[in-house]
């Protein structure tokens, strides 16, 4: 019984005792009651005053070590706020990429060009893409571009291309800078910018930028600039209107400051866009297998002393429309092009796409698109067209990862008799994973 009692005395309000006098008024009431003795009780009082003073004790030193802790890591957070820290400097940061890598089967007529069918592993194109924002619309933006390319040796007339390697290269290093204060629903990117065609069509007409460029970029059609330049460009996006439109070196940004001795005081490129959204949602960001829209686009550009390859006629016009529509079902896309330029490159001419996709079930697409080119002087070029045919199947694994296989053929027709065109025909295979994060 007693020990009943004193385990409930342990647990109770902890007093001061000594030999004569009992604090806690639980003990006290168990001496009132005679059911302790006070000598029991001082006994008692005693040991629970010893063991709240070892509590006292261990918390004393705990109480240090986290007040030292505190000191060290105060010290630790002055040091890290005294560097240029990411967090410190911008309001947001955002990293990100594209990746399209695969394979590629390429049968060649070896008749025409003395060469063997090939297979190789390819990096078509690797983005790395960091944005750091000043505010909520306000950023710097700097995105890195691996791509193979041919290996040319040699100078002048006597170039070769031998082989094919990675190459690094910027694709976008521009501010962009909002000024719908100045001018409604806009805003501009100044350095290495988007051009105001390629990207727009990549994200509503043309949705398989890993097996070719678009119409106008695409060397198997018309093969123009591409979609980045050093520049300025400036976008306008409001509901049922929206446009780009900028000056720029050119060339393109893997020909940045292209310049010879015909080159002018001014040889810079002036392009726009105007597009026209039927169903309001130009200024959305449109997913294909969710979103219907309609757009009619027009698309100019004057490109002054192009590359500065010709002493006359050295002007490129383009002259460019195009219509798509989208639900979820499916997507139809066609447009027609004119370049003037000196008649005796295959960049002077007019020429047509058309390209669709049905998505019979979810996660899964099937593609199609055909170009046709036709140069304006098919004696002095030796080309009467370029054709080039697209089919394919895409399946989306997850937001990251999307696979495709299609078929691709080119075909090449004379200008004039003996031109040999066919030795730039091919028929290509190709297994591509486009990934994103």
């Amino acid at each position: 019984m007693k020990g009943k009692l004193l385990a409930l005395a342990l647990v109770g309000t902890v007093g001061f005792s000594n030999a004569a006098v009992v604090e806690n008024p639980i003990l006290k009431k168990l001496v009132e009651k005679g059911i302790l003795t006070e000598q029991e009780a001082a006994v008692i009082d005693e040991q629970l005053a010893k063991e709240e003073a070892e509590k006292a004790k261990y918390q004393a030193e705990i109480d240090k070590v986290a007040m030292e802790t505190k000191e060290k890591l105060d010290k630790l957070n002055k040091k890290i706020g005294d560097m240029p820290t990411l967090a410190g400097k911008f309001k947001k940061f955002e990293i990100g990429g594209k990746a399209y890598v695969g394979y590629t089967y390429t049968d060649t007529k070896k008749q025409y060009t003395g060469n063997n069918d090939k297979g190789d592993f390819e990096v078509r194109r690797f983005y790395f893409d960091t944005k750091a924002y000043l505010n909520d619309k306000d950023h710097i933006r700097f995105t890195t571009d691996i791509s193979q390319s041919l290996n040319v040796k040699g100078s002048g007339n006597n170039l070769s291309a031998k082989d094919e390697k990675l190459s690094l290269k910027i694709k976008y290093g521009y501010l962009y800078k909002d000024i719908s204060s100045l001018i409604p629903h806009t805003g501009f990117e100044l350095g290495v910018a988007h051009t105001p065609w390629m990207d727009y069509e990549e994200h509503s007409g043309w949705w398989y930028r890993s097996v070719d460029k678009t119409f106008i970029e695409s060397g198997g059609s018309i093969g123009l600039w591409p979609s980045a330049d050093l520049g300025i460009n400036f976008i306008t996006k409001t509901p049922y209107i929206s446009a780009e439109y900028g000056i720029f070196n050119g060339e393109g940004y893997d020909k940045i400051n292209t310049s010879s001795n015909k080159s002018s005081g001014f040889h810079n490129s002036v392009e726009g866009r105007l597009t026209y959204h039927i169903f309001g949602n130009g200024n959305k960001k449109l997913n294909p297998t969710k979103d219907q829209y309609a757009n009619i686009s027009v698309h100019l550009a004057s490109n002054i002393g192009y590359k500065d390859e010709n002493t006359s006629h050295k002007n490129l016009n383009l002259y460019h429309i195009h219509a798509v529509y989208n639900n979820p079902m499916f997507l139809l896309a066609a447009q027609y092009g004119k370049v003037d330029y000196n008649n005796s490159s295959t960049l002077a001419g007019d020429g047509y796409s058309i390209n669709g996709e049905i998505r019979p079930v979810q996660d899964w697409a099937i593609f199609g698109r055909y170009d046709y080119w036709s140069p304006e002087n098919k004696k002095a070029t030796k080309l009467d067209s370029k054709k080039a045919y697209y089919v394919g199947v895409a399946y989306t694994m997850n937001k990251y990862v999307k696979w495709i296989f299609n078929y691709e053929n080119f075909d090449y027709k004379d200008g004039v008799a003996g031109a040999n065109q066919d030795k730039n025909d091919k028929t290509q295979y190709k297994l591509t994973a486009e990934l994103s994060w």
